[in-house]
């Protein structure tokens, strides 16, 4: 596991914003891997935790679980960006399942999932929008 630290944060208020600092973040070519940050004050974004290897589509919940452990010693991390590349394809059966359970276990660490990512060699893609639910983005 590593992190990325902007020199300066930035603002991050839809998912174009969001999907400019995780390609920031990963690593070019695609590797499997999971990337995650908070919205600070102000929607700002600034350290992107990546955590390498996470070949098993179930490992998000591994990185999830630390996020939610690190929330509570970092002032106003209640709002939560998650991404899981994946180089040799985009969203999976059982993904939409999985954003459910994000959501959920969020929501018990008093977090938002803001938004869960997939990210592929096509491009990044969200279980959330295959639901029909919408986006959490500030307006």
């Amino acid at each position: 596991m590593h992190s990325i630290r902007l020199r300066r944060p930035m603002p991050i208020r839809c998912a174009d914003d969001a999907i400019f600092l995780l390609s920031r973040a990963m690593r070019h070519p695609l590797e499997y891997e999971t990337l995650a940050f908070f919205l600070g004050h102000h929607e700002l974004g600034g350290r992107v935790v990546a955590v390498t290897g996470t070949t098993r589509p179930d490992m998000l919940f591994g990185v999830l679980d630390v996020m939610c452990v690190a929330a509570s010693e970092v002032p106003r991390a209640n709002r939560l960006v998650m991404a899981s590349v994946r180089p040799d394809g985009g969203v999976l059966p059982g993904d939409v399942d999985r954003w459910l359970e994000a959501s959920a276990l969020c929501e018990l660490s008093d977090i938002e999932l803001v938004e869960w990512f997939v990210i592929g060699p096509h491009g990044p893609e969200c279980p959330r929008a295959l639901l029909g639910e919408p986006e959490r983005w500030p307006r």
